[in-house]
């Protein structure tokens, strides 16, 4: 994606911005961050923010060093023309100066798909270009040539291979595209890499087997090597062998570059890598990283880093793209003695694993404090990811919670079970540090959020964002009111014979759905005492016994609304997640709806709040003030639906959404007249959305009064969802059921066997 690159020129303030002091130590194998202490650098790299040009109309893309110069091609808007101008030139990174090559890349109104130099400073390029044709598709015959330019710009060999490119349609475009030592080319596509001669000629392809291509370069040794997931999805890196035709050795241990850019040759080993969060040194011998830097250290969110590599005076460059605003920054990264760099106190965010908007959020903060540096430790390695990752990722957690030795400052909380943790004390009450705020107070939150997550009258957080689940039913056969009990649904089930309570409904499906957010009225975890060998919970499992062990998908064409709308399912489970998700319910039913919820044993409201922002302060952490200087500047951030996902929990944020929403402008002809549709109705300028089910279809509206209401009404009666963190004791229930179904077990010897082991679980962990 081509993207705007903002001029900002260098500057001594990076200095101050850069905080490396007590992180994890430079040069330390693996890359591993979880549980334990984490150690002085002594050295971290402070960025320099380098100024192309000032030309607001200018996009840049397919930057490479050689060298001490960047190459790029620039594609300029030129607003007299109406056409867009595509430039190839070069940037001195030792002096800043400019020079545009004389080479017409729009001949034939193409661009560049990838480009290389080689030492010598000549320019390869895999170009396309659009054939005209007579008539009215004129312009859609696309071609793609290899060139070769010296370092001056004159042309020194054209290799049409759009024929080549053709013969496998599902490998028929430029993924990326390298350079051996030899100046002959590799291009890969979806899973396939063709090679080809210094001359342009093509040589043969080699066939990964890939699930997915993760990047290709050349290393020190002048090879090019593919990483890529294996059919077990495991990531690995082969040298792709030229002559042979095919992938050569296969080395272990590579990092998960996440589409990250491209391979680069190594500093002091043999490849540079870069992934979302750290940029890496890997060893082809030792087939082992050394990380050589962390991105949050230098103030850069990684995950928008699309390109790294070393340039000739031993300093890093990176271009970093945000693809949220479209803005691209070019920065060189100087290698700097930790003791020469303004120090700041450190906060550690302690998360299961990092996201962009954890990542945006942290480097947000690091660049407008002068006080405090934010770092994020994560618990779970992506790049060794196991079936029992996530559970890992917990306990490592859980332990360093509990020791205080390696306890974060902050935790997140999107996918922890949230009461149970505050039930052991881990958080620190908020609520003294949010009554001494100037920018923030209690009555700008929903109040029904701010109570949802306050136990025993500590406020352990409150979310930026959120999402709903609920469960929705006609209000002519549910009423109007919203909760349910067990006892209700296995009713309303048994009115309806031969109609399906659910689409889809299996077993392990309905006892999930029963449970996931109703397991604690079976668990005080305070005494320790459980009811699983209950009358009540024995209902259930007889219940669920009802429902069918698998569905068969395969021969079910038909959507879920058309299914509901004849009746031949009841209920839906959906996540309220915007505002068009009121409208979206009622029109897949096609009559009025009750948001009645999930069935609980007490009748509660059945509608859930699930936290994608939550943070923490952990009662144990030892920068309280830093922890909640992040929070509070984090929950003041103007809510970007391009970071977060679901509703503002901040009342001005939604009803700002609402205006926006309902504040439509239509398209209007030359005399001032709306233009309407074929219904009659207005067009909006910028468009209409829609969702499709495959058989049915419905074009969303602009949201009605009384479609906000509902939705600030559900908002009002949501609980926190306990649905997260409980796999353990879901586990259990699960595995000990099968005994009953299957018709093993009595339904009351099962419920024993369940409760004992539950019980156990709880003591050990409560």
């Amino acid at each position: 994606m081509r993207k705007n690159l903002r001029g900002r020129k260098a500057t001594a303030i990076a200095l101050a911005s850069v905080m490396a002091m007590s992180l994890a130590a430079c040069g330390k194998q693996d890359g591993s961050n979880q549980g334990g202490q984490t150690e002085q650098k002594e050295y971290v790299y402070v960025p320099e923010y380098l100024e192309l040009d000032d030309n607001t109309n200018s996009s840049y893309s397919n930057m490479t060093v050689q060298g001490d110069k960047l190459y790029y091609t620039n594609y300029q808007w030129d607003e007299a023309s109406g056409e867009s101008k595509v430039m190839l030139g070069t940037y001195s990174l030792t002096d800043g100066s400019r020079e545009e090559l004389p080479i017409d890349i729009n001949a034939d109104g193409g661009g560049i798909y990838s480009m290389q130099v080689d030492a010598e400073g000549n320019i390869y390029t895999a170009e396309y270009a659009w054939n005209a044709t007579e008539g009215d598709d004129a312009y859609t015959q696309q071609t793609t040539v290899l060139h070769k330019y010296d370092a001056s710009g004159t042309e020194l060999m054209a290799q049409d291979i759009t024929d080549i490119m053709q013969q496998d349609e599902n490998n028929s475009y430029v993924g990326s595209m390298c350079l051996d030592d030899q100046g002959r080319f590799y291009i890969s596509s979806d899973s396939l890499i063709r090679l080809f001669g210094s001359d342009g000629q093509f040589q043969g392809a080699v066939q990964t087997d890939s699930q997915w291509i993760q990047g290709m370069g050349k290393a020190k040794d002048g090879k090019v090597y593919l990483a890529y997931y294996d059919q077990s999805s495991n990531v690995k890196l082969s040298q792709i062998d030229f002559d042979g035709k095919a992938l050569g050795q296969t080395y272990d241990n590579f990092p998960n570059t996440n589409g990250n850019g491209a391979l680069c040759a190594g500093i002091e080993n043999d490849l540079l890598v870069n992934t979302d969060t750290v940029l890496y040194d890997y060893s082809l011998a030792d087939q082992k990283t050394t990380e050589i830097l962390n991105w949050l250290d230098s103030d850069i969110n990684g995950s928008y880093v699309t390109y790294a590599a070393a340039t000739a005076d031993g300093k890093i460059l990176a271009v970093v793209n945000d693809w949220n605003t479209g803005e691209t920054d070019l920065v060189k990264l100087t290698r700097t003695k930790a003791s020469e760099v303004a120090q700041k106190s450190q906060i550690t965010i302690g998360t299961l694993y990092s996201s962009q908007s954890l990542q945006a959020a942290a480097v947000a903060f690091n660049k407008q404090s002068n006080e405090y540096h934010v770092n994020i430790k994560t618990y779970i390695d992506d790049n060794n990811w196991t079936e029992t990752s996530w559970s890992d990722g917990i306990t490592a957690m859980n332990n360093d919670i509990t020791s205080g030795a390696g306890c974060p400052d902050i935790l997140d909380l999107s996918s922890l079970d949230v009461k149970e943790l505050a039930s052991k004390g881990v958080f620190e009450d908020m609520t003294p540090y949010l009554e001494k705020s100037s920018v923030l107070s209690k009555d700008d939150f929903f109040e029904n959020i701010v109570d949802s997550y306050t136990f025993d009258g500590k406020l352990v957080g409150i979310p930026k964002s959120f999402t709903l689940s609920t469960i929705v039913g006609r209000t002519s056969e549910v009423g109007d009111k919203k909760g349910w009990t067990i006892d209700d649904i296995i009713a309303y089930a048994g009115q309806h014979e031969g109609a399906s309570l659910f689409e889809g409904m299996t077993k392990s499906g309905m006892l999930y759905t029963l449970l996931a957010y109703d397991l604690d009225s079976y668990i005080d975890w305070e005494t320790g005492k459980c009811s699983f060998d209950s009358e009540d919970f024995q209902k259930i499992l007889e219940f669920v016994n009802t429902f069918p062990e698998e569905y068969d998908w395969q021969n079910d064409d038909r959507s879920t609304p058309a299914k509901i709308q004849s009746g031949e399912v009841l209920l839906n489970m959906t996540g309220i997640y915007q505002l068009n998700s009121i409208q979206e319910e009622e029109a897949m039913f096609g009559e009025p709806v009750t948001y009645i919820g999930y069935p609980t044993s007490g009748g509660g409201s059945g509608t859930y709040m699930q936290a994608s922002e939550l943070y923490a302060i952990t009662a144990k952490s030892s920068n309280k003030d830093g922890a909640w200087a992040f929070i509070e500047n984090y929950l003041n951030q103007p809510f970007n639906d391009l970071y977060s996902y679901g509703l503002p929990a901040r009342k001005s944020a939604l009803d700002d959404m609402v205006e926006k929403a309902m504040n439509v402008t239509y398209m209007t002809d030359e005399n001032g007249e709306q233009i309407l549709d074929e219904n009659g109705n207005p067009i909006p300028e910028n468009g209409t959305s829609s969702i499709s089910y495959g058989d049915w279809e419905y074009s969303y509206h602009i949201p009605t009064q009384e479609e906000v209401a509902t939705l600030k009404d559900l908002i009002s009666v949501a609980e926190p969802s306990s649905a997260t963190g409980n796999d353990e004791i879901t586990n259990i229930i699960t595995e000990e059921a099968e005994a009953f179904f299957k018709g093993q077990k009595s339904v009351a010897d099962v419920a024993n066997i369940i409760q004992s082991r539950v019980k156990v679980y709880v003591n050990e962990n409560r």
